[in-house]
């Protein structure tokens, strides 16, 4: 289904992190983009009626498929994540903000992610400390790779495991990716796409292909 989207009106707070520089350039030019339509109190992901309204910023990247290409797809294979990020350095071309009906589900899978994710912070930190303690103490370097395999929480792999968690406990809805700035395709649950078109006030554009998920 099509959401349609517009340039931000206001230029988004903390986004320098995601803007970094790499020696790649970009094929498109940068947007900060948010929602621009109002979405019904059903929950995207599970067409649940919706508790609460959650900010959610989702980036799509200047990738060999697509210039506004959303992470998504690669977050479904840890060693595609890794070489979209740390090989192939693809930059950031897009930002697009906007507040998601969440429902009670969604609120206890955020839980359940946030708590993996301080688990996982507290298991590095205590494999960091090993390898200090280690390294201080002079023991013997064989010692190390005996260290790591207890703490399968190492650097930098426990890093992209955490963004991962991070990440799955934010995530309201599958984007595709981004060919007119104006809309965004979007797989959601057919309750919600219902409510959506049930509202007088949703103009779907003329082009709109069949939605066929």
């Amino acid at each position: 289904m099509t959401i349609r989207l517009r340039r931000c009106r206001k230029a988004l707070p903390n986004t320098g992190s995601l803007w970094r520089k790499t020696d790649r350039r970009l094929h498109v030019e940068p947007l900060e983009l948010e929602v621009a339509q109002p979405l019904p109190d059903v929950c995207a992901r599970h067409g649940r009626p919706a508790v609460s309204r959650s900010e959610v910023r989702a980036c799509f990247y200047d990738t060999d498929l697509h210039p506004r290409f959303h992470r998504s797809a690669f977050e479904r294979d840890l060693a595609k994540l890794v070489w979209l990020r740390m090989v192939t350095g693809a930059p950031v071309s897009t930002i697009l903000d906007g507040e998601w009906p969440v429902c009670d589900r969604c609120v206890r899978t955020t839980r359940r992610y946030r708590w993996l994710a301080r688990a996982l912070l507290w298991v590095m930190a205590v494999n960091l400390v090993a390898v200090v303690i280690v390294s201080v103490a002079n023991i013997d370097l064989l010692l190390v790779p005996l260290v790591l395999a207890l703490f399968p929480g190492s650097i930098p792999l426990g890093l992209v495991v955490f963004i991962l968690l991070a990440n799955k406990g934010t995530q309201r809805v599958t984007y595709r990716p981004i060919y007119d700035e104006r809309f965004a395709f979007v797989q959601a649950h057919s309750r919600f796409r219902a409510a959506i078109e049930q509202d007088p006030r949703y103009r779907p554009p003329l082009d709109e292909e069949p939605d066929t998920t």
